[in-house]
């Protein structure tokens, strides 16, 4: 498991989605993990669908799949997870100007980078977009203690503030991110299920930060919604366990100076 990816599963209070009833017209399954899958690859028409969460196979199956020219944009439903992995899905995004809809929750990776990269967003009923920590902001805590970056994170700082200058993005939202779970430069120790050696963790107040719709746009990540925002009751499901204090509830004025 990755240096950020390790961050999310151990810090944050899991935002993994939740099995929900399948649509009327289902999709098809295209790919699976093995053993206790932990994402799930369809297609839908001319859409892949993504549910589950990002690492080195599911984003690797995802970049190979929105690869194929038949398809015509991406649905997604993702906790995140592995930033660099979701950047490979990202750039291919990117490359191949595809949309994207969030159906459910963009969470973490899947908003720095799978959400960015859309040539045009859509958010379904009751979805939402929400933010914790990036590599751009974790880098700088590095350089910030004369430490040296780890690869990993100095990789995955590069791709992203190059996809956002392509698409017109500006990084700050990662910066204002940061600032809203009360990201610190305080360092941890934490310990991953199935592994034994700790890993370096960075501390945090909250675990994660859903900007106001008025924030995403202003820092160009504009979006069409389909259907109702979701209440506090829909994001607080998405939990485990469902904590309140868990989430900050962003207000149209986050990261705005003067």
């Amino acid at each position: 498991m990755s240096f950020i990816a390790a961050v999310t599963f151990a810090l944050i209070a899991a935002a993994a989605p939740q099995t929900t009833a399948a649509p009327a017209s289902a999709p098809t399954p295209m790919s699976a993990a093995l053993a206790r899958p932990q994402w799930l690859l369809s297609r839908e028409g001319p859409s892949v669908v993504f549910r589950g969460a990002l690492n080195p196979a599911s984003g690797a199956a995802l970049a190979l799949a929105l690869s194929d020219e038949s398809v015509e944009g991406l649905v997604i439903d993702s906790g995140g997870g592995d930033e660099n992995a979701a950047l490979d899905a990202a750039e291919v995004i990117l490359a191949r100007r595809l949309p994207v809809t969030v159906r459910g929750q963009c969470t973490s990776a899947c908003a720095n980078a799978v959400f960015a990269a859309g040539a045009t967003r859509t958010i379904e009923r009751a979805g939402f977009v929400s933010f914790h920590h990036s590599s751009p902001v974790i880098e700088a805590n590095y350089q910030k203690l004369k430490e040296a970056v780890p690869d990993e994170i100095a990789r995955g700082a590069r791709r992203l503030r190059a996809l956002y200058a392509a698409r017109g993005v500006d990084p700050g939202i990662l910066e204002c991110a940061a600032a809203q779970i009360g990201l610190s430069d305080i360092q941890t120790q934490v310990t991953i299920p199935g592994e034994t050696t700790p890993r370096a963790a960075w501390l945090s107040r909250h675990s994660l930060w859903l900007p106001h719709e008025a924030t995403l746009r202003r820092y160009g990540l504009d979006f069409t919604r389909w259907g109702r925002p979701p209440s506090r009751r829909d994001v607080l499901a998405r939990l485990r366990p469902p904590n309140p204090r868990a989430v900050v509830f962003g207000g149209s004025g986050d990261c705005v100076s003067g």
